[in-house]
């Protein structure tokens, strides 16, 4: 490729765009880990949180996403090559080597973060599933009929064992 100012700024622009998209990701990694924190120690409000600092951040990413996905067609059009440029490893190969070894650089982080990324989410996503499936079998085990303990009834006297499926009776 050919020097050629208006590619160089688009180029740096997008150097920028893919750097601010990896400072998001690593702030997205970093309230995964809080979320998976969270979970793990059974802090529900400290868990709310983290999904709520998941959405903010997520919404950040998603502007920068299109803000990238403009500087690539922005670029396109500067290059002026029959074939479209659609992703940043087509665009290294297309580009001086100076910027083609920046951006790989970036690319290269960016594909080792989104991987991280996703790996911690579906860690916290068995996480949740476990803890779901073993609140449910703590509360099956709870509701099991069993003669040795005494069914409950509205004014909390025991009232000799359990007739059902329960310890508690259904009346008010």
């Amino acid at each position: 490729m050919k020097s050629n100012p208006a590619v160089e700024r688009l180029i740096a622009k997008l150097v920028t765009v893919l750097s601010e998209e990896m400072q998001m990701y690593n702030e997205l990694l970093l309230v995964l880990r809080k979320k998976q924190s969270s979970i793990i120690e059974g802090k529900l409000e400290e868990l709310q949180q983290a999904i709520i600092d998941e959405q903010t951040v997520l919404k950040k990413t998603e502007a920068i996403e299109k803000t990238r996905t403009a500087s690539l067609q922005d670029l396109n059009a500067a290059l002026n090559e029959d074939e479209e440029v659609r992703t940043i490893g087509q665009l290294v190969q297309r580009v001086e080597s100076t910027y083609a070894e920046r951006l790989s650089d970036l690319h290269l982080s960016l594909q080792k973060i989104v991987q991280e990324v996703m790996l911690a989410n579906e860690e916290n996503r068995y996480l949740l599933d476990y803890s779901i499936r073993f609140v449910r079998e703590a509360a099956r085990e709870l509701i099991k009929t069993s003669d040795q303990f005494p069914l409950y009834s509205s004014t909390g006297v025991g009232q000799g064992s359990a007739q059902g499926s329960g310890f508690i009776e259904g009346t008010i």
